[in-house]
């Protein structure tokens, strides 16, 4: 490890302004002139520290480095290796966990869909086994994992709580149990922020990258939430419980409706058999599935109108709400329901009622996707912290 003397310091600081450069100038190669250009060091530092990264299979000279038969002395271009360090990245659904490994830049090398099981335990015995089978023949293993939850993740307590559709997450310490079995930096997050993530990651450098809203609408509503490119978990950690958000006040021996009880896929579902059982028209059995009443809702269906209309103002209502509180320049919308550009559309059409400057609404693009792209960069920031300590401060 490094010592604490200035030099070490100092030379970590170097050596991490030299790891960014390289990243920045990815996927072309940058040589040593351009990275000492870049950084602002001077050539012999930058010499020094490309070398020892080189030795230790960090930083490589590109097959892409101009010809010996070139007119003068050739500079060498460098880039990172990017099998030089490998994350885990999971997200554990309900009824179906999406795990895959990435390379140093966050591709995925390799992935894995497959069915969760009755519980937590079960579904995370699966994940071992298939993260187990897909990092066969990787010989460092991986260096980070992040694992993405259906639920509220109490980092202080190490506990899932309200992952109502997977029960045994309470009585498990989430964190503690995957760091025995993985020799690698662990980080577990909530599911919807972690797609909050992914959709950073689809954005890129888009001027709303930097504050905006990630809204999933499935069996369950969630939201995550980006201010100034980071995710915001409020001060618990709770933020972003919009399925709960109340709709009508509670009165006594009322119970109160929330935006779950009129807008998830399993309420959309239920009011549209009970739409026909009302005596509206329409041209689908009372069973349809979700993307047929959408689509039928288009062309003036009876029932499937009514049920589009209630979800899309129940949700329109809610994210007013948001609108007001946090001004969001973007609202993307994932999940079964949210993802439908017909309901995205329909929640514009009513928001622009509500407010008088609503964000932009966009359907992702992403799918269910989404929450492990998200977990890919998250494991890779846990990676970009730590590398230049572990390769550098191992040579001190």
């Amino acid at each position: 490890m490094a010592d604490g003397s200035g030099s070490g310091v100092l030379r970590l600081l170097n050596g991490q302004r030299i790891v960014d450069a390289l990243f920045a100038a990815h996927p072309t190669r940058i040589s040593r002139a351009g990275i000492a250009r870049a950084t602002g060091l001077s050539k012999p530092t930058v010499s020094a520290l490309v070398a020892d990264m080189e030795s230790a299979g960090l930083v490589r000279v590109s097959d892409e480095s101009p010809s010996l038969g070139s007119i003068g002395r050739p500079a060498a271009l460098y880039e990172l290796v990017p099998t030089a360090r490998h994350s885990l990245a999971a997200d554990i659904g309900a009824t179906k966990v999406l795990v895959g490994v990435s390379d140093l830049f966050g591709a995925l090398i390799a992935e894995r869909e497959f069915t969760a099981g009755p519980d937590a335990r079960t579904t995370l015995n699966r994940l071992t086994a298939a993260a187990a089978e897909l990092l066969r023949g990787i010989a460092d293993g991986c260096q980070a994992v992040c694992v993405g939850v259906p639920g509220i993740y109490r980092p202080d307590r190490d506990r899932v709580e309200q992952a109502l559709n997977l029960p045994g997450f309470e009585d498990l310490a989430l964190h503690s149990w995957l760091a025995e079995r993985f020799d690698a930096r662990v980080h577990v997050e909530n599911d919807v922020n972690l797609a909050a993530l992914g959709e950073l990651t689809q954005m890129g450098d888009e001027p709303s990258a930097g504050d905006f809203a990630a809204v999933s609408v499935g069996t369950g509503i969630g939201l995550g939430m980006v201010v100034g490119g980071d995710l915001y978990r409020g001060g618990t950690g709770s933020a972003g419980e919009l399925g709960s958000l109340l709709l009508s006040a509670p009165r006594a021996g009322v119970a109160p409706v929330t935006l779950e009880d009129a807008a998830s896929a399993p309420r959309i579902r239920k009011r549209f058999g009970q739409a026909i059982e009302d005596g509206c028209r329409s041209r689908l059995d009372a069973d349809a599935d979700l993307p047929e009443i959408f689509e039928a809702a288009t062309t003036g269906d009876e029932a499937a109108t009514r049920v589009l209309d209630e979800a899309a103002t129940a949700m329109a209502l809610a994210v007013s709400h948001l609108c007001l509180i946090a001004d969001p320049t973007r609202i993307v919308f994932g999940g079964g329901v949210g993802a439908n550009p017909v309901f995205v559309e329909a929640v514009g059409d009513r928001l622009r009622r509500l407010v008088a400057e609503p964000p932009e609404l966009t359907a992702s693009t992403l799918g269910r996707r989404a929450a492990l792209i998200g977990a890919v960069s998250m494991s890779l920031r846990l990676i970009h912290e730590s590398l230049v300590v572990e390769i550098l401060g191992d040579q001190q």
